[in-house]
C-alpha cells in the first residue's frame, strides 16, 4: 500500500522573505577536545545554534545556568554571552551552526527566541532527523562537495523552521503547565482558605517554591495568594452573615480569623463598612421587599 501526501499550495515563511538567511559556518566538537572550555563570549553580528550529540556539561546563556545532555539544541542569540563547560567525566560531542540575515517578526536581527522563552530546547523524537541535518551541513562544507553551499543553505532554512516550531510548541507547553500549576494552586486555597495557611504552608503542600507559585497563582488569577486568600474570606463571611445568625465573632472564626477585631478591620476595608453595618443593610434591604 503507497501512502501520498501532498504540499499545500498556501507556503508560509516564519521569518522575512526579503532577507535571505546565510550559513556563515558549521563546527563539530568531538569528545576529546570539548575538554578546553570555551569560557564567556558574544557574538554581536549572529544566530549561533548548537546540538549536543553525546556528554553533558553546564552552560551559562545570558544570565543563567543550564545543565545540558544529549539531545539538546542550544540558542544563542545575536548579543547573549554564553560560556561553555563540559563535564570532564561525560566530555562532549557537538555540533554548532552560525547564522546571519534572518530576522523574525517581533524579533531583533538574528534572533530566534525571545527573552522569556528558554534557551534550552529539547529534541526528543526529532533526534535523529536533527543530528542528521547538522551532519550533513559539516560534511557537505568539510569535504567540499559539488553545490555543497546550495545544499546547505537549504538544509539551514530547514533546520530554522524546525525549530521555530519547537519553540512555539515549547512555549505553549510552557502556558498550559503553568496554566495546570495556577489551578492546582486556586483549587488548594479554595479548600484550605479557612485554615491557618501561609505562602510556605501552600508551597510544601505543592512542593513547588513559595515566590514561584506567588508569580504562576498571579499570572493564573490577577491576584496574589494572600489577596485571593483574604477575598475568599471575605467572600464566604458575606454570605454568612446575610444567611445565618451566627455571631459575627463566630463568623470570623469560621472563616479562618482567629481575631474578631482584625477581621473587623479587614472586612471594612474591602466591603466599606463593618460586618454589622453589612447584616443590618441586607437585612433592611429584604424587608422592605
Amino acid at each position: 500500500m503507497m501512502i501520498q501526501c501532498f504540499v499545500k499550495d498556501n507556503k508560509k515563511v516564519s521569518y522575512s522573505e526579503n532577507i535571505s538567511l546565510r550559513l556563515l559556518y558549521a563546527c563539530k566538537t568531538e569528545k576529546t577536545h570539548s575538554v578546553l572550555p570555551r569560557v564567556m563570549h558574544v557574538h554581536n553580528d549572529r544566530l549561533e545554534i548548537m546540538f549536543i550529540c553525546e556528554g553533558e556539561g553546564t552552560y551559562t546563556i545570558g544570565e543563567n545556568k543550564y545543565l545540558v545532555s544529549r539531545g539538546d539544541i542550544l540558542i544563542y542569540n545575536s548579543g547573549v554571552i554564553h560560556d561553555e563547560i563540559s563535564n570532564p567525566n561525560a566530555r562532549i560531542k557537538s555540533y554548532c551552526v552560525g547564522i546571519d540575515k534572518i530576522k523574525f517578526t517581533g524579533l531583533p536581527p538574528n534572533c530566534l527566541i525571545n527573552n522569556e522563552e528558554s534557551p534550552v530546547l529539547k529534541s526528543v523524537h526529532h533526534f535523529i532527523l536533527i543530528q542528521s541535518i547538522f551532519e550533513t551541513i559539516y560534511d557537505e562544507l568539510y569535504y567540499e562537495k559539488e553545490g555543497a553551499e546550495e545544499v546547505c543553505h537549504y538544509l539551514t532554512q530547514a533546520l530554522i523552521s524546525m525549530l521555530f516550531r519547537m519553540c512555539k510548541q515549547a512555549t505553549t507547553t510552557k502556558k498550559e503547565n503553568k496554566q495546570k500549576l495556577g489551578e492546582r494552586i486556586k483549587k488548594y486555597i479554595d479548600q484550605n482558605y479557612n485554615e491557618q495557611i501561609t505562602l510556605t504552608s501552600i508551597s510544601t503542600s505543592l512542593n513547588i517554591s513559595s515566590d514561584y507559585m506567588s508569580h504562576v497563582f498571579k499570572e493564573t488569577t490577577g491576584y496574589s495568594p494572600i489577596q485571593y486568600i483574604m477575598r475568599r474570606r471575605i467572600g464566604e463571611a458575606q454570605t454568612l452573615l446575610i444567611t445565618t445568625k451566627y455571631s459575627i465573632t463566630m463568623i470570623a472564626t469560621m472563616v479562618g480569623y482567629d481575631n474578631s477585631s482584625y477581621f473587623n478591620k479587614i472586612f471594612n476595608k474591602n466591603v466599606g463598612m463593618s460586618p454589622k453595618r453589612y447584616r443590618e443593610c441586607y437585612t433592611k434591604k429584604n424587608n422592605l421587599k
